[in-house]
């Protein structure tokens, strides 16, 4: 025992130490405020629902057996209801404290979907984190056994050949997301990275990202970190002048920190450096998909998605022509 603890140990200690994410409302207040309320956390450690299995253990409403096998459209249609999964990890777009905070952008997007048609819906928490198969396992676990007519918040990075597999398909991208630049006050508004170059600003930005190449092509001082919260701790104690983290991570800082950090004014994201944001349905739904893409079509260009985006402190982009799609 000993000799294994020898050998395991400083394989142990070389690993880093991720930082615990709780999941919770946005934000706190900055001062006391009378009648507040903490939220209802989601303690996947804890939970008795979700270490009882509910993890995926079906539909949160039981899915009467007339309409089970209907198309989406059609049992949507029959139930007035859409029952969505998504994972409950992710805010901002979605998290699992309803009850004293908003419920995260997605939620709120399929919300005003569901009330334009005079529907309700339901939502299914999944985990597509790595070490539960990432995102095929959550497919696999909940959209691909019926558990849901559509999966939320998925970003198309051009790498998600593993998707065929399941048989989905994507609506048209509802929103551009993308790496931004915050700044510690002392940097000059610029409008994209490659204004940094030779100004001798240090740039902290998140390891194995495209960030990392990007400042070193273009020969600015660079710092990495784990995380994107990591880096923008870098930001606060002054250790970089400017950090480049993914955009949703800021809300995720101010609520956390404490802290009002925004999005350079007037930054864009380059090619490489922004996505977009989709949902996901079996393929063979059609008019289901159909229904969802012009109701999100509206809702981008009556400015509604851009509403909901920038009350939880979401940098907004229409979504981007360039940016890598679902295959």
């Amino acid at each position: 025992m000993l000799a294994f603890a020898a050998v395991t140990w400083p394989a142990q200690a070389a690993v880093p130490v991720l930082d615990t994410e709780v999941i919770i409302g946005r934000p706190r207040p900055r001062v006391a405020e009378l009648g507040y309320t903490e939220p209802e956390v989601f303690n996947p450690i804890t939970d008795r629902n979700y270490q009882g299995g509910y993890r995926y253990g079906g539909p949160p409403v039981e899915i009467p057996q007339e309409v089970r096998y209907l198309t989406a459209i059609g049992r949507v249609t029959a139930m007035k209801r859409i029952i969505a999964c998504t994972d409950a990890w992710y805010y901002p777009f979605a998290h699992t404290a309803p009850k004293n905070e908003p419920p995260g952008i997605d939620i709120e997007i399929l919300g005003a979907i569901t009330k334009k048609h005079g529907w309700e819906y339901s939502i299914l928490w999944a985990n597509t984190g790595v070490y539960r198969g990432g995102l095929a396992g959550a497919f696999r676990q909940t959209i691909d056994r019926g558990h849901c007519d559509l999966f939320l918040g998925l970003i198309a990075t051009g790498e998600d050949d593993h998707m065929v597999r399941h048989s989905m398909a994507f609506t048209k991208p509802y929103l551009g997301v993308g790496f931004v630049l915050v700044t510690n006050g002392k940097v000059p508004k610029v409008r994209t990275l490659a204004d940094l170059k030779g100004k001798g600003f240090k740039i902290g930005v998140p390891a194995y990202t495209p960030m990392y190449d990007n400042a070193v092509e273009l020969g600015i001082p660079v710092v990495t970190y784990f995380q994107n919260n990591r880096v923008i701790d870098g930001l606060l104690r002054n250790e970089v002048d400017a950090a480049m983290v993914w955009g949703p991570s800021i809300t995720v800082a101010n609520r956390d920190k404490n802290v009002s950090l925004a999005m350079s004014e007037g930054f864009m994201p380059v090619k490489g450096q922004r996505f977009n944001a989709s949902w996901g349905v079996k393929s063979k739904e059609d008019g289901f998909l159909e229904m969802l893409n012009k109701d999100l079509e509206e809702m981008t260009a009556n400015g509604e998605i851009r509403k909901i985006v920038e009350k939880y402190d979401v940098p907004y982009f229409a979504p981007f022509p360039d940016a890598p799609s679902m295959k």
